[in-house]
């Protein structure tokens, strides 16, 4: 099968258009989903009973809600300046920055080009919940930079299935495709171009920082919903005490705080140090000081050695989850500079 440089799928079976900026929000299509303006005139906030998940949409982009082909249910958190109508699915068009949620899959297709497993990629994403790294990748621009993302799953969030995936697909400038022969090692035109025949497919341009950070907010907000308890406000389950935020750190770095019982499994909880732009510098566990099978709070201590050139980063807080289901996933970023 042929990959195709630019795939857009325009048959419509419903939509969901919210602009975002104050206007009345329509019904929801699926009846189980349901967009929310916050406080913040520049969010909104989007939830899905139907998937059990919810995220905060800036200010310019939309959401979708519908079917591709095949009847696979998708939502599109996607750029309002894009001209294209949803809904968007996984393709190679490298012009637009929206993100696809398949909460059952849709086939076997992926982006085409270089990837790296996310357990390769030094990068790091914003997220909240664990995921496959092996199965999860960065498709890589040939400077290295990612252009899109998939995401796998280690146990599906409830109600999906276990070909479940999100894609973000970022938007790049000055894009440009290259394709060439598995047997003569020429360049071919895209349209010959057969990726699973062995053919190399390199990408080329520069990635909107803009439209990054944008994605990036989206992914960091979303979380998913545990259908048998009420989420929790993460003040409620941890309170770090050192390092403070924004807290100049040196090596090594010692941290203490308090967390309810219920954040850690067999004593421990997972911390690691990144850098700003998301490289692991150090991960280790925190260790409860003292019985941690209760509800109340507990302290705990630990400490992270570590070298880096760079100037800021992240301490990233994550509750033990022995279950491996991303709704029961909590995660606390807390800023710091280097020293």
């Amino acid at each position: 099968m042929r990959a195709i440089y630019f795939i857009f799928i325009s048959l419509v079976f419903m939509s969901c258009r919210n602009s975002g900026g104050g206007e009345e929000v329509q019904a929801p299509t699926l009846g189980e989903e349901t967009v929310q303006e916050e406080q913040n005139p520049k969010l909104q906030t989007y939830t899905s009973q139907k998937w059990y998940f919810s995220a905060e949409i800036p200010l310019g982009f939309e959401v979708f809600e519908g079917q591709l082909p095949g009847e696979s249910p998708v939502i599109n958190f996607y750029d309002s300046e894009i001209e294209k109508e949803p809904p968007f699915g996984i393709h190679n068009d490298a012009s637009m920055a929206y993100i696809t949620v398949l909460p059952q899959g849709f086939g076997v297709d992926a982006p085409g080009g270089p990837r790296k497993s996310l357990k390769d990629w030094e990068g790091n994403l914003p997220l909240s919940f664990n995921i496959n790294k092996n199965d999860s990748y960065a498709y890589l621009l040939e400077s290295g930079e990612p252009w899109a993302i998939g995401i796998s799953f280690n146990s599906p969030p409830p109600g999906w299935n276990e070909y479940g995936t999100i894609y973000i697909f970022y938007e790049v400038n000055d894009f440009r495709a290259e394709c060439f022969s598995s047997s003569t090692g020429e360049e071919i035109t895209m349209d010959q171009c057969d990726s699973l025949g062995g053919d190399a497919m390199k990408f080329y341009g520069k990635v909107s920082e803009e439209k990054r950070s944008a994605l990036n907010a989206i992914l960091e907000s979303l979380h998913f919903i545990d259908p048998n308890r009420e989420r929790e406000e993460i003040g409620n389950l941890i309170k770090p005490e050192v390092p403070e935020r924004n807290a100049t750190v040196t090596s090594p770095l010692h941290i203490e705080g308090r967390a309810k019982g219920t954040w850690f499994f067999e004593a421990n909880a997972p911390v690691k140090l990144v850098t700003e732009s998301g490289k692991v510098l150090a991960e280790s566990y925190l260790e409860a000081q003292g019985d941690w099978m209760t509800k109340d709070w507990v302290p705990f201590s630990g400490q992270l050695e570590f070298k880096t050139k760079e100037k800021r980063g992240y301490l990233i807080f994550s509750r033990a989850n022995a279950s491996g289901k991303p709704e029961h996933d909590r995660m606390l970023r807390i800023p710091v500079v280097f020293n």
